[in-house]
């Protein structure tokens, strides 16, 4: 029987409705080896049924439940519409996506899931996705959730590979159950290390943060990570043998092109699609398994301060522009059996949180505004992590180079190349690769092998300390952060940030279970920001009433 993901739930609900939810909790009792914690659901000025386990993540799986069904019960049929209700159990349901996945890994082919559209009510969407394998598009799957739409998709395209006359019934399949909330399955060896420079191009490499694994967008599947390199490197061989010239979807559905950024990771190009004159990021790695896990990751993954994927495609070569000489060229990757996979992006402003961090603190007086444009944009980043970990993923490379900023103020999460799933079991942790991050940003227990998604809360702390906090070098810079990780700060800071020092104190926690979870430190800047400006929140209030 399928587990249902409340929290992911309720999320969706506090999304979709624009109430505030927030949890609540009292001490936990009984000895030490048995203790009970407690955890209730607070919306809309409502206190619902207490939910009771013997971890914290028990007791608050329990709270959302409790208060998502009376939620529910209570919302009217006409806002509910057509939305999936909790009686609706998910059980037995076929996983036509772990079915195409494995018929297309045993004929060496990449199935993608592209989004469509988006429609319906703002509290009850319809997602509408569709499948492309080999540049043919099957049939569209809708559903009320990007995952039950991905699924009809791919029971479209699995019901039309069984019609083509050149179907093949001798491949196996594997029998599978559809879970809505199944984390996706992570690579179990650590992945090689790649040195990528930040995408604001007025720092050259040198001058850029070290960057983790790669600066490359997500994701992971229910398939074998194995299977899904082998099926890469066979259709990398099988396409090489091929003389017949091909011409490069890149360079023949874009122009417009610009050079962004690149590094050991791949290249960033600015481009204006022609079909629908429109310019996005276009990101080119190489077609290597990692990287499609990553690319599979964010296409589940929609969220108002996350970087938004559109589609990916594999190239025989990779694109290599001469800025210098304003010419472009097709290049090989110099190895046969890897291709080059070309990710189109929401296109952001190159300008990184890293940048925005830097022009304040090259002002010659702290900016008067600083403090409430660092809230804004701590409370947009908080909203982002709260998603992440709703989804039982752990972003684990948070820092202010991985953070983009539009022209309209908007924060979008990025790189999330080092997304691993989070632990649903508290009393039997997962193991993890160890010093896995960026140093500067990386909690203490990061250097083991045995963390949670709390790693991003102690990075969280580090990168609201530096929104706030004017530094005239980088090692006075440096000195602020190390002194930070051992609960030390500046005199003048605990004086002109009173609020905030504390909130960042309990994020910085050495220990994890200590750190408040991503949804209280969202409830807690909403209280901050009500406190530093009423006026304006109460305006905002009226707004969306």
């Amino acid at each position: 029987m399928a587990t249902r993901n409340y929290l992911a739930e309720l999320n969706d609900y506090e999304l979709r409705t624009g109430s505030k939810v927030s949890f609540e909790e009292s001490s936990p009792v009984g000895p030490d080896h048995d203790k009970t914690f407690t955890q209730w659901v607070v919306c809309k000025g409502e206190v619902y049924p207490k939910g009771v386990g013997k971890s914290k993540k028990e007791a608050k799986r329990n709270a959302a439940e409790h208060a998502l069904r009376r939620l529910l019960e209570n919302e009217p049929a006409s806002n509910v519409g057509n939305c999936q209700s909790l009686n609706d159990n998910s059980v037995g349901r076929t996983n036509f996506k772990g079915i195409l996945n494995h018929y297309c890994q045993k004929k060496s082919l990449v199935p993608n899931y592209l989004p469509v559209k988006r429609s319906g009510l703002p509290h009850c969407p319809q997602f509408t996705y569709k499948v492309v394998i080999e540049e043919k598009e099957y049939p569209e799957g809708e559903g009320n959730t990007i995952m039950q739409a991905q699924q009809n998709a791919a029971q479209q395209a699995w019901s039309a590979l069984q019609e083509q006359s050149d179907w093949d019934s001798k491949v196996s399949l594997r029998s599978t159950v559809y879970e809505d909330d199944d984390p996706p399955l992570m690579s179990s060896t650590s992945t090689s290390t790649l040195t990528a420079t930040s995408l604001d191009p007025t720092k050259s490499s040198s001058q850029s943060e070290p960057m983790s694994t790669s600066d490359s967008i997500v994701f992971m599947d229910s398939s074998n990570h194995h299977n899904d390199q082998v099926a890469v490197e066979k259709k990398g061989r099988a396409d090489s043998v091929s003389n017949t010239p091909t011409s490069s979807r890149f360079t023949s559905e874009f122009d417009s092109i610009k050079f962004l950024g690149g590094g050991g990771y791949g290249q960033v190009y600015e481009a204006r699609e022609i079909l629908v004159n429109k310019k996005y990021a276009v990101k080119i790695v190489r077609g290597e398994e990692k990287a499609l896990r990553e690319v599979r990751a964010l296409s589940e993954l929609f969220h108002n301060n996350i970087v938004r994927y559109y589609t990916c495609w594999m190239e025989d070569t990779g694109y290599m522009q001469d800025s210098s000489a304003g010419s472009s060229s097709s290049q090989s990757s110099g190895n046969s059996s890897v291709k080059s996979l070309y990710i189109k992006m929401e296109l952001c402003d190159t300008k990184t949180l890293r940048l925005w961090i830097d022009e304040k603190n090259a002002k010659t007086l702290q900016d008067t505004n600083r403090r409430q444009e660092s809230l804004t944009i701590a409370q947009q980043i908080v909203s982002g992590v709260e998603y992440i970990h709703s989804q039982v993923l752990i972003h684990r490379d948070l820092k202010p180079a991985n953070i983009l900023l539009r022209q309209d103020g908007q924060v979008k999460i990025g790189d999330f190349g080092l997304v691993t799933v989070d632990d649903v079991d508290d009393k039997n942790p997962m193991e993890r690769t160890n010093e896995t991050g960026t140093p500067s940003y990386m909690a203490p227990e990061q250097l083991e092998n045995i963390y949670d998604r709390k790693v991003d809360i102690f990075a969280f702390g580090l990168i609201y300390l530096e929104l706030l906090w004017k530094v005239s070098s980088g090692h006075e810079r440096g000195k602020v952060l190390r002194d930070a990780r051992n609960q030390k700060f500046p005199r003048e800071y605990q004086l002109t940030f009173p609020q905030e020092e504390q909130i960042i104190r309990s994020m910085l926690c050495k220990e994890p279970k200590q750190r408040p979870e991503a949804m209280a430190l969202k409830a807690e800047l909403e209280k901050l920001a009500h406190t530093l400006n009423p006026e304006k929140t109460e305006h905002q209030k009226n707004v969306t009433v």
